[in-house]
């Protein structure tokens, strides 16, 4: 076996939850794959995994191989999803929508590589922030972030919903804003300061509930924010303009951090989780052009 196949026992005894698991899964011995992830191991020149009779645990290198290895799963998958497509050439039309800030900096490169894979499929992408009906426009998948998405009301209307990613939710301002207003140290400080704000509404609130935890204990606080948009581009542009505190994931200030325009506040508080999904219908078998691209955006965003 080489250092891949041993690379996908490892990840199959992370996702199942075991080594006796991952056999099942795999339909071999628990002898061998133990044999394998020593094998592994000493290739490597680190130890991965650390068992107890009951139970492992993964060492600060094992966790850092398993988020390479996630990696090469879905590479790996897409590859051989586009291989086994190119065969029979799908065709037709996709429709889908997307927030515009995911949309320009993050799905538009991803739909730019399936094209060149793809060419006789055809795309139609819309962005906007509002939250289309994924029935009513005719789309066939919508991605919407945490916030716009109700399963149990998406399951009742004969959709289907797929995580597409998770990150962490901060709060960021640059460093003008800092020496100008001093750095908040706790999130009662904030009510003194000027928050930008995301929100999807036409006729906001005037004060905006932000949640978080803190040593285990969930809390929230109410804050007026000094400008609100349902645009996160014009949100980080503020921010950086040195104009307030605002809260985004890394994945929405990445260039921003990059070029040092922001810094994090108040990290040692748990600002909650950000999620992004794929809506579809739940129909037995999506069209293949739609299945390829779903699958082709998991695969890059995970």
């Amino acid at each position: 076996m080489s250092i891949l196949d041993d690379t996908s026992i490892f990840y199959a005894i992370i996702q199942q939850g075991g080594f006796s698991r991952a056999a099942r899964h795999l339909g071999l011995s628990n002898g061998l794959i133990s044999r394998r992830i020593a094998n592994l191991e000493k290739a490597l020149g680190v130890t991965l995994i650390k068992r107890s009779t009951r139970q492992f645990h993964l060492t600060p290198e094992g966790e850092l191989f398993w988020e390479h290895a996630q990696r090469i799963h879905h590479e790996l998958n897409s590859a051989l999803s586009l291989i086994n497509a190119s065969a029979t050439r799908p065709k037709g039309t996709i429709n889908i929508s997307a927030p515009p800030y995911f949309g320009r900096h993050y799905l538009t490169p991803i739909i730019s590589k399936f094209l060149i894979n793809f060419s006789d499929i055809r795309i139609n992408l819309i962005l906007s922030g509002r939250q289309l009906d994924p029935i009513k426009e005719e789309l066939d998948l919508a991605i919407r972030g945490a916030g716009y998405i109700n399963k149990t009301s998406i399951e009742d209307s004969g959709m289907k919903a797929k995580l597409l990613l998770k990150e962490k939710n901060k709060l960021y301002a640059s460093q003008a804003y800092i020496m100008k207003h001093g750095e908040p140290t706790t999130p009662e400080n904030l009510t003194h300061h000027s928050m930008i704000s995301y929100i999807n509404q036409s006729t906001p609130p005037e004060y905006i509930t932000y949640t978080y935890r803190h040593k285990s204990k969930a809390k929230s606080i109410n804050l007026r924010p000094s400008f609100n948009s349902n645009d996160i581009e014009s949100n980080i542009q503020l921010c950086t303009a040195g104009l307030g505190i605002g809260k985004f994931t890394d994945l929405n200030v990445k260039s921003a951090l990059q070029q040092k325009l922001l810094i994090p506040v108040l990290t040692d508080y748990d600002w909650g989780d950000y999620h992004l999904y794929a809506i579809y219908s739940q129909q037995a078998a999506l069209p293949k052009r739609t299945r390829l691209l779903l699958d082709f955006i998991a695969s890059h965003t995970q």
